[in-house]
C-alpha cells in the first residue's frame, strides 16, 4: 500500500538510498499515494541522480529537455549512458546520428 511504501522510502532517503529517492520522486510525480508535488518530485530526482541513480539521471535529462534546456538535458544523458542507461545511450546515438 503506498502509506507503508511512502514511509519505507522516506525512512530509507534520509539513510540516503538512491533507489528510494527515485521512488518517492515518481510518487510526487504521479500523486501515488501523496498530493502531486513537483519541487518534491524535483528535490528527490537530483538526490537520486547525484547518488548514482541512472534512471533518475535519465529523467532528469527528459525533463530539461521539455524545459528547452538542451545543455543540461545533454550532461545528464550522457552522465546516464556513463552509468549504462541504455535509454540514454539511444538518445545520444539519436541525436548525434551515430549508427551502429
Amino acid at each position: 500500500d503506498y502509506d507503508t511504501a511512502f514511509e519505507y522510502f522516506t525512512k530509507a532517503a534520509e539513510l540516503g538510498d538512491a533507489s528510494a529517492h527515485h521512488e518517492l520522486s515518481i510518487m510526487y510525480q504521479k500523486g501515488g499515494g501523496v498530493e502531486k508535488d513537483e519541487k518534491m518530485e524535483l528535490f528527490h530526482l537530483v538526490e537520486a541522480a547525484i547518488a548514482g541513480h541512472p534512471d533518475a539521471r535519465y529523467d532528469l535529462a527528459r525533463k530539461e529537455g521539455r524545459n528547452e534546456r538542451f545543455d543540461r538535458s545533454a550532461k545528464h544523458f550522457i552522465i546516464a549512458a556513463n552509468l549504462g542507461h541504455d535509454g540514454s545511450i539511444r538518445a545520444l546515438r539519436s541525436a548525434t546520428n551515430v549508427v551502429d
